[in-house]
């Protein structure tokens, strides 16, 4: 099992060696293989999938029986003995996208034929989002290595604007006129643990800047992540040696700056991971194996379970749960919320 393993619905995707599979999670059963080892997550429309192979290939099967449908090379192939790296995969309006070391392609989802390509610098591109513009990061050598950002128009590839003030690695959430991405730039004065940034969606322009929760040395205090769904941003605080415990505060998306938390949550061991559910349910990994499901709107604890070995993240489907833990797989069905 790796980190390219994928849940959609109740449906699993992963690869073991050189064989791809797909797993129904609800009834612990494999469904087909094929043969190859997946070097990305796999998306699909609901009646084929695609994905890109170790051997730097985009290959398309049928979901429901996994039979080639197509497969392509992608346009960054590896060298003998080396494998292929992907760094995103999206699919959207009948296009499949591919970043790596290349750049991005789009590639006709129907067909496989690439659509535009759009080369990258020295570490190409990994795509964020997708709709009216493509959001895309890549690396920005220099003194300190960061992350800038790029939008591009999703029809003919072409580049609309680039921002390149920050440190921005991911997308929180977005709508139609604006996206927010937590700046993670780091430095050893006083500053705040979170800092998130409203970009526009047409010029990549920051229209506004929320900071949260001052710290007096932001290397050292500086928020280990920040998850959002639209209505809250979560900052996970690391965990504090001296107070034993990991603290996740909880703000409103349209909080001013220096705002006060709107709640908080302790734990008595680091947060590895908060993965966002239904109806304000939060699955929260800690690093001592236990597994929690909270209402983040009480703050009660609804279900947990030990697990042993070091857990991976935890995958939300539509009925279950699937857990990674040391080198095994468990399906959990998943909880409903009272």
């Amino acid at each position: 099992i790796n980190p390219q393993t994928t849940l959609i619905k109740n449906n699993l995707y992963y690869s073991v060696g050189k064989k791809y599979i797909a797993f129904d999670a609800s009834a612990g059963k494999t469904r087909w293989t094929y043969p190859a080892a997946a070097v990305s997550q796999t998306v699909t429309d609901g009646k084929s999938v695609w994905f890109t192979d170790a051997t730097g290939r985009l290959i398309k099967l049928n979901a429901s029986t996994g039979k080639l449908q197509w497969k392509v090379k992608t346009q960054s192939q590896p060298g003998k003995k080396e494998s292929y790296v992907n760094h995103s995969l999206h699919a959207a309006d009948g296009v499949i996208y591919v970043g790596d070391a290349f750049g991005l392609t789009a590639y006709n989802a129907s067909n496989g034929k690439v659509k535009w390509k759009l080369k990258g610098g020295a570490h190409g591109y990994k795509l964020l989002q997708t709709g009216k513009i493509l959001v895309a990061t890549t690396t920005i050598d220099g003194a300190l290595t960061t992350s800038g950002l790029q939008g591009i128009d999703p029809q003919n590839g072409k580049v609309k604007w680039t921002q390149n003030d920050g440190d921005h690695q991911d997308i929180l959430f977005s709508n139609d006129k604006s996206f927010y991405s937590r700046d993670v730039t780091e430095g050893i004065d006083a500053g705040y643990a979170a800092n998130i940034n409203e970009i526009s969606l047409t010029n990549g322009k920051i229209m506004a800047t929320r900071s949260y929760i001052p710290v007096d040395f932001v290397e050292d205090q500086s928020a280990s992540d920040v998850v959002s769904d639209g209505e809250y941003f979560y900052v996970i605080e690391k965990y504090d040696e001296t107070q034993k415990k990991a603290v996740v505060s909880r703000f409103k998306t349209v909080s001013p700056s220096k705002s006060e938390p709107e709640k908080t949550y302790s734990f008595e061991a680091k947060v590895t991971e908060w993965s966002l559910g239904d109806s304000g349910i939060a699955y929260v990994r800690l690093e001592n194996g236990k597994l929690l499901m909270l209402d983040t709107n009480s703050g009660r604890t609804l279900a947990s379970a030990q697990y042993k070995g070091t857990p991976l993240p935890t995958l939300i489907g539509q009925d279950v749960l699937v857990v990674q833990h040391g080198g095994q797989i468990s399906g959990v069905k998943k909880p409903v919320a009272q």
